[in-house]
């Protein structure tokens, strides 16, 4: 089905013809005014791909995504689609697996994907950004917070993320261990481009605020036992315990618990928070009172409400905003610009962050950009996304919330809100 907006004017035509008719009731019927032509595309049509995980080692971070990136897409549609052709999304599953990756990859890349939604993990990107941005075709990324991709090269700048950078993550994360009124602190972390330069910062951050770091290390996170790093945490003399994990730190909290320590004093960050982790333990209740940090773990009920009509399934949101944001902020800028070719797109996605007139939805943001005003597209997280420039083009939000949340009774809960400014 072609979607199309009829120009104001033909609205205005058709409610005088409307009004014209029921003022002549006397005179004979005349013949109904036909519709004002359409508009026709100006462009080919935009076509999207995601490469997300639905399986794999961060599958639970899957659906939230996944449908953050549908939802906009449908919102899209129904607001006319863009430059007159229907959005068309393309799926693609990285798996956790740099292989799987760059094959789905090539795959969309061939299919004549302008832009990319993904990959959700550091380590993911890391695998493809090379290959995606050198295809000339547009990366953003939800959930991408590793410190090194500020700096990546990405063939002059199609490479932008949604999510904040772990920059801002490990302040808040070192304050809420050392406001918990710990001072001997145990640091591990995925030996990757995500684990070792957020505990690099978190490790840093605590030291900066007069804890003492007794202990920090990476492990290999596909080892096939992890006792060896339990071990060494248990040995340092630690009174918290910081893991900077995915689904195998439920591994090493188990066995942190079997050695005695409290849930309490456990802390973990964005690869963890979520009501998913618990489906590694017999019960949630094992993980009473253990701390994260993510950025915007929770979302905000207006988006969440329109997310849950879209799809009822979903149990998690953690990133689904940003998926959101990404699908819209490529729509917007294909709009901005007036074509869908992908360097037409890259050359303004940080314009339609920074301009006059603030917007959440494509909807609301695609009526300024018609009436030739710019747009400061909002993050569906609730914040100013307001793109930074932080490689020859390519960007990242100059800001971020980064939610802290803890598990009680039995129920992941919102414990408050940081924001934070590069």
């Amino acid at each position: 089905m072609m979607f199309r907006r009829k120009s104001k004017a033909a609205a205005a035509f058709a409610a005088v013809a409307l009004l014209a008719a029921a003022c002549g009731a006397d005179e004979p019927d005349a013949p109904a005014a036909p519709d004002a032509p359409a508009p026709a595309p100006t462009a080919d049509p935009l076509r999207l791909g995601y490469l997300l995980p639905e399986t794999g080692q961060l599958a639970f971070l899957g659906p939230p995504m996944v449908s953050g990136t549908q939802l906009a897409i449908d919102e899209i549609n129904a607001a006319g689609g863009v430059l007159g052709n229907p959005v068309e999304l393309l799926s693609g599953d990285e798996a956790g697996d740099a292989g799987r990756a760059a094959e789905e990859a090539t795959r969309l890349l061939a299919a004549g994907v302008q832009g990319i939604v993904g990959a959700a993990a550091t380590g993911m990107t890391m695998a493809v950004i090379d290959q995606i941005t050198s295809a000339g075709v547009v990366q953003c990324s939800p959930s991408n917070t590793g410190i090194l991709l500020t700096a990546q090269p990405d063939n002059g700048g199609y490479y932008f993320r949604t999510a904040p950078s772990d920059v801002l993550q490990a302040p808040v994360l070192a304050d809420l261990v050392v406001n918990a009124g710990y001072e001997d602190i145990a640091v591990v972390a995925r030996a990757d481009d995500y684990g070792v330069p957020f505990m690099d910062e978190t490790v840093a951050q605590l030291e900066t605020r007069g804890a003492n770091v007794v202990f920090s290390d990476s492990y290999d996170p596909e080892a096939a036992t992890f006792d060896s790093v339990v071990d060494a945490m248990l040995g340092s003399g630690a009174e918290a315990f910081v893991l900077i994990t995915f689904v195998e730190g439920a591994q090493i909290t188990q066995g942190l618990l079997a050695g005695g320590v409290e849930s309490t004093q456990l802390f973990g960050a964005d690869g963890i928070a979520g009501s998913a982790f618990a489906e590694n333990f017999p019960s949630a209740d094992v993980l009473e009172g253990m701390r994260f940090t993510a950025p915007t773990a929770l979302v905000p009920d207006d988006f969440r409400d329109r997310l849950l009509a879209f799809n009822p399934a979903l149990v998690d949101f953690l990133f689904s905003p940003n998926a959101y944001d990404c699908a819209n902020l490529i729509a917007l800028s294909a709009v901005a610009a007036g074509s869908t070719d992908s360097a037409a797109i890259r050359d303004q996605m940080i314009a339609v962050t920074r301009g006059d007139n603030e917007c959440g939805t494509f909807a609301e943001c695609v009526e300024f950009l018609d009436a030739g005003q710019t747009i400061a597209y909002q993050s569906a997280a609730g914040s100013a996304l307001n793109f930074i420039e932080v490689r020859e083009g390519g960007g990242e939000p100059s800001r971020g919330i980064i939610e802290t949340s803890e598990w009680q009774g039995g129920e992941f809960v919102s414990t408050g809100q940081v924001a934070g400014d590069l």
